[in-house]
């Protein structure tokens, strides 16, 4: 088939922008975090290293913290979703992260236990990741009176991520300091490792973000969600140039567009209801053609694919009851 020309979409907040900013003897001392001098962050989208993992400061992990607490991973809280893009209710969803970088909103993230986020490798590639800050118990980010938690990144983990076609688009945030479970912040729950291949094809999903309410527009206020339905990947890379769509992936959206993830929405949560209404992380925010366009789905990562990765690389972090 011939294919119109694609616009490829990252959802970022700030996907158009090229920053440029050199920054001289900046000395970030909380946290252990070791002295930076004359780095250069370029276009966002052009990394300054191949691994972003390669780039860490070592960080002691806390074998000896106890988790105390007991709570249970994906219970939404109220149920007032409202389809079709409509705000969500305070603290819906839980596990809702904002990540701001310079203080600038620009991508999503999902609480996977009280001290590592799940989000898109695209969100943090080519960034100074200790000037990631991490907002956790929020509703609404325009209200200045809200005081919700708020983490910065120490440690990122975003290995074989590929600019090329956003292969492996999933990266972990290592927060420095854990945050308290409670009804405004509590984990998804993750999926079994048993669910791969098409296991969701058919099944309806939930997004949930603060990005921008068409393409090209302003970021919303407050959190929005919407519900899509997940579709097979045969269908989902016949609508996009030959290789773009991996075993990696999934897509999920209608037909006529309409319904969709669109810029500031990267790196949040696609979600799945299970059985016991608690929900799991099934995917990640990548991308896609635009925002809502006719025949051309929303791509996401497949966190079943990577299970035993975040579980390897976050086992200092105490999860909820799956």
């Amino acid at each position: 088939m011939s294919l119109s020309p694609i616009k490829l979409t990252c959802a970022t907040a700030v996907a158009s922008t090229c920053c440029i900013v050199i920054l001289h003897n900046l000395s970030v001392t909380s946290a252990g975090i070791v002295s930076w001098t004359g780095n250069k962050l370029r276009n966002k989208f052009v990394p300054q290293s191949s691994s972003t993992e390669t780039a860490v400061a070592a960080v002691a992990v806390e074998k000896s913290y106890r988790c105390e607490s007991e709570c249970s991973c994906g219970v939404a809280n109220e149920d007032t979703r409202i389809v079709g893009g409509k705000p969500s209710g305070p603290h819906e969803f839980p596990w809702m992260v904002r990540l701001s970088y310079f203080n600038r909103f620009y991508c999503g993230g999902t609480l996977v236990n009280d001290k590592y986020v799940v989000t898109a490798a695209h969100c943090v590639k080519g960034f100074l990741w200790f000037l990631i800050k991490v907002t956790l118990g929020e509703h609404d980010r325009c209200n200045q009176t809200s005081k919700p938690e708020t983490r910065f990144v120490i440690r990122v983990f975003a290995s074989n991520f590929s600019f090329f076609n956003f292969d492996h688009d999933v990266a972990i945030l290592r927060l420095n300091d854990r945050v308290p479970i409670s009804d405004a912040i509590r984990p998804i729950c993750l999926p079994a490792q048993s669910a791969y291949g098409d296991s969701y094809v058919g099944k309806t999903a939930t997004l949930a973000g603060w990005g921008t309410l068409e393409e090209g527009g302003k970021p919303a206020c407050i959190l929005r969600t919407v519900r899509v339905p997940i579709i097979d990947n045969a269908k989902c890379a016949a609508s996009y140039p030959e290789g773009m769509v991996t075993e990696n992936m999934m897509c999920a959206g209608y037909d006529e567009g309409l319904k969709d993830s669109c810029q500031g929405d990267s790196g949040g949560p696609l979600m799945t209801e299970r059985t016991d209404k608690r929900f799991e992380l099934t995917g990640v925010v990548s991308w896609g053609n635009g925002c809502a366009r006719p025949k051309y789905p929303g791509v996401y990562t497949r966190v079943g694919n990577y299970i035993r990765w975040i579980e390897e690389n976050t086992q200092d972090g105490c999860f909820c009851g799956q």
